[in-house]
């Protein structure tokens, strides 16, 4: 595992927009997506990321199953008017109802190439980072690959996957449409229409709107897009755990449960949120790579580094590197956050805090040494397929964090 840097393609910037649509790359200007310098693996150690990943997805089902048989689910930060329809969401999934089954979710791992991953957490509803690991990453491999490796392949199968599951659900959807959406700013939208072309190339029938255009019909109690056309299965990028708390959130509940809508992830991905690492850790604690988390500091003794992160925290949102005090506290001179982070957020739904560990580094600001690199690898029908990498100047990775394409050398043959 090695960082390795280089001129960018020449022309790259105009060229993935017009081969690819891929528009938000240098979004105000800064850089998130970065060719500057790609990630080298063995194929060994791509092997080893990926059985990493689908055994942490397995163990993330296992706890969300624990949390559902002993009454825990609202330990998780779902609303308590929505918890019965989770855990039902859940038993649904159980009994092989396909339109409870996940679609995708991404875990991030924290690894310098030594030992094995660690789980940092589980993006299970709505990951970012799609489009530029299934397409843009791959254009780049393809194009200026040869030059700067010949030979290499990239962990990529994310497309195809995506093309299985949606296909998978053929019948079950038995030709209703289904309406992607999310909020309308470029990169969500432009996502959200990526997917509905994977969807509609698997042979189902869709749309895309955006969040705000769906409207609620009070006497029917349905969904509809500008066209008045009912909506009765929805993908959605908007995070869920925003939706349940808009006016609309307890109707939605209602129209699912009621059968008049299909949600895409299903409602019991919520139970994937910060907090199953905690759940996670109170089943297998010598998990390899799982690292201590608890829903308490106290869980951990004075002098030790945790990372406290809000239950329903995105991008980096709120999330504290600190180091303990005698009262179990954080102290307050140890606290590191986010670069530019705010106020610190309420974090209402409740907070997790897990045991802090050392990441890949990377550039830090001006070439200095406090970059760090986090792996997203994307899980589709309980198998990893995919990385993509972000890198960020400071210790959390955040929503300004760049892109930094892969690659990985394939094992000789006998």
């Amino acid at each position: 595992m090695q960082r390795i840097t280089h001129p960018p393609r020449p022309d790259w910037a105009r060229r993935v927009e017009t081969e690819l649509g891929f528009v938000f790359h240098s979004p105000d200007g800064t850089v998130y997506w970065d060719e500057t310098a790609h990630w080298a693996f063995s194929e060994a150690q791509i092997d080893q990321i990926e059985d990493a990943a689908t055994a942490f997805h397995a163990l993330a089902l296992r706890a969300a199953d624990r949390a559902v048989e002993q009454g825990r689910i609202g330990e998780l930060g779902v609303p308590g008017f929505a918890v019965a329809a989770v855990a039902e969401s859940w038993r649904r999934f159980r009994d092989g109802d396909m339109l409870e089954a996940p679609i995708y979710g991404r875990l991030d791992l924290a690894w310098t190439g030594e030992g094995p991953p660690a789980l940092l957490e589980y993006n299970a509803a709505t990951p970012t980072s799609l489009y530029e690991t299934s397409v843009v990453q791959w254009h780049w491999l393809e194009d200026a690959g040869p030059s700067i490796q010949p030979g290499a392949d990239q962990f990529n199968l994310l497309h195809e996957a995506l093309v299985e599951a949606w296909r998978a659900r053929g019948d079950a959807l038995a030709g209703r449409p289904v309406h992607f959406t999310a909020a309308d700013v470029a990169e969500d939208m432009a996502t959200a229409g990526y997917l509905q072309a994977i969807a509609t190339e698997a042979g189902l029938a869709t749309k895309l709107v955006a969040i705000n255009d769906i409207e609620f019909d009070e006497a029917d109690r349905r969904f509809f897009d500008p066209d008045g056309t009912p909506i009765e299965a929805l993908f959605s990028l908007y995070p869920p755990e925003w939706m349940l708390r808009e006016d609309w959130g307890a109707p939605l509940i209602e129209a699912i449960e009621a059968g008049r809508l299909v949600l895409f992830e299903p409602l019991w991905k919520q139970m994937l949120s910060k907090g199953i690492l905690a759940l996670m850790h109170e089943i297998a604690p010598d998990h390899p790579g799982l690292l201590k988390a608890a829903f308490q500091p106290t869980a951990f003794g004075p002098g030790e580094q945790v990372v406290a992160k809000p239950m329903a925290g995105r991008e980096g949102d709120g999330i504290e590197i600190v180091t303990l005090g005698p009262d179990g506290m954080p102290l307050p001179d140890s606290v590191v956050r986010q670069i530019g982070a705010g106020p610190r957020i309420a974090g209402d739904e409740g907070w997790v805090y897990q045991a802090f560990t050392p990441l890949a580094p990377a550039p830090g600001i001006n070439g200095g040494p406090a970059g760090h690199a986090v792996l997203g690898v994307w899980v589709i029908s309980d198998k990893a397929v995919a990385l993509g990498i972000r890198e960020d100047a400071g210790a959390i990775t955040g929503v300004a964090s760049r892109f930094v394409p892969h690659l990985f050398t394939p094992a000789a043959k006998d």
